[in-house]
């Protein structure tokens, strides 16, 4: 399963609404690198402020081929470090607003060995990623967000989710939109401003088959000066609000977990995590030769038949078949044909590769437990 996958598989972003009502511009490929990386960063329960990105993984979300090489990955991030993010925050006092400018991103770094980038989030996004409960906060379904081919309409989304489950009608003074995309240079002419942003961001929307918009221009004299947005939210989903009190916890769906297997004792182990607890459940399995564990490698083709049963004899306790240990698997070889730009992986490249898949597996181990945990987090709130 890729990432866009991943997110997209029953999966919501908390964005914070100082986040929605922000004013930025970024482009179409920005938005969704800006959008995967906030969604890691909310996963991670360890107050860390950096997330980690494959290569692989950047090109599942960047579909352009001259923006996924590696330089073009590169040229992304460097565009969201320098590029400012503002927001406007209520004064203490109650007596005016504070804009504030931050990066989007503190840095970046590529490491070649492992096709992974190493993404730091400025300290500000990280803590409003943190406190969505407490400053208020817009469901972003993940799947609907990453189908939109249009920066405009990735924008327009948040704006109108911001309102749409308490509100039919959603008013926006025109300069306010302007403001919020950062146009008010741009588009002199409303007709320009409607035709080049307003008509393609809800007609992509409308598009998705979860929203039925229109729109109704008010005019102050001659000139628009704000406009209503008649939203039907077809998104079947119940989200709560942060109010609301929870009273009912959902039980836990069980999602695919890793089972090691001890071949000393024919017991496999299979870890599960209910309610915080983690609980061991133990499988006796007969040590009969027709009840042996079969050792399963996604694609034994790519391997010598030496190196093949060296990874049988080194990984045979990790079940490959278990979503986030297959992607460890292809990531490493992905990694090493790419490295010694061979087909075959040889003896001499098994080194490589073994040093390669044991970080993989710790690392997707890692991510295994965060979704667990993310996952029952959300299942909290909507």
């Amino acid at each position: 399963m890729n990432l866009i996958e991943e997110l997209e598989s029953n999966r919501i972003l908390m964005k914070n609404n100082m986040l929605v009502k922000a004013r930025y511009s970024l482009s179409l490929i920005e938005n969704r690198v800006f959008l995967s990386m906030l969604y890691k960063l909310q996963k991670k329960s360890d107050g860390v402020l950096t997330c980690s990105i494959s290569h692989s993984e950047f090109k599942d979300i960047i579909k352009f081929k001259q923006k996924n090489t590696v330089k073009g990955v590169l040229e992304v991030l460097e565009d969201l470090r320098k590029k400012p993010i503002y927001f406007k925050e209520e004064k203490k006092n109650k007596k005016g607003n504070l804009w504030g400018a931050y990066g989007f991103i503190n840095g970046y770094e590529y490491d070649d060995e492992l096709g992974i980038f190493n993404i730091e989030a400025s300290e500000k996004i990280h803590n409003l990623l943190k406190e969505y409960l407490k400053m208020g906060y817009t469901p972003v379904n993940v799947q609907i967000w990453l189908s939109l081919n249009n920066s405009y309409a990735q924008r327009f989304y948040d704006l109108l989710r911001l309102w749409s489950g308490t509100k039919d009608t959603i008013n926006y003074k025109l300069d306010e939109i302007k403001e919020l995309l950062m146009l008010e240079d741009k588009y002199s002419k409303y007709n320009d401003f409607k035709r080049r942003v307003i008509l393609p961001a809800i007609k992509e929307l409308n598009e998705t088959g979860y929203f039925e918009i229109d729109i109704k221009e008010n005019k102050v004299g001659r000139k628009v000066d704000s406009i209503d947005f008649y939203i039907k939210d077809l998104d079947k989903r119940k989200y709560f609000t942060k109010d609301e009190i929870i009273k009912e916890i959902p039980g836990i769906e069980l999602e695919e977990v890793a089972i090691t297997y001890d071949e000393n004792d024919c017991e496999s182990k299979e870890e599960i995590i209910i309610n915080d607890k983690v609980i061991i459940e133990p499988e006796i399995i007969s040590d009969t030769k027709e009840n042996k564990m079969e050792i399963f490698i996604p694609d034994e083709s790519i391997f010598t038949k030496g190196t093949l049963r060296r990874v049988k004899m080194d990984f045979k306790d990790i079940d490959f078949k278990n979503k986030y240990m297959e992607k460890a698997f292809e990531d490493a070889v992905m990694i090493t044909l790419d490295k010694d730009d061979v087909e075959t992986i040889k003896a001499t490249s098994y080194k490589f590769f073994k040093g390669t898949l044991d970080n993989k597996i710790v690392e997707y181990k890692l991510e295994e437990k965060e979704d667990i945990d993310h996952k029952r987090e959300m299942d909290m709130f909507w």
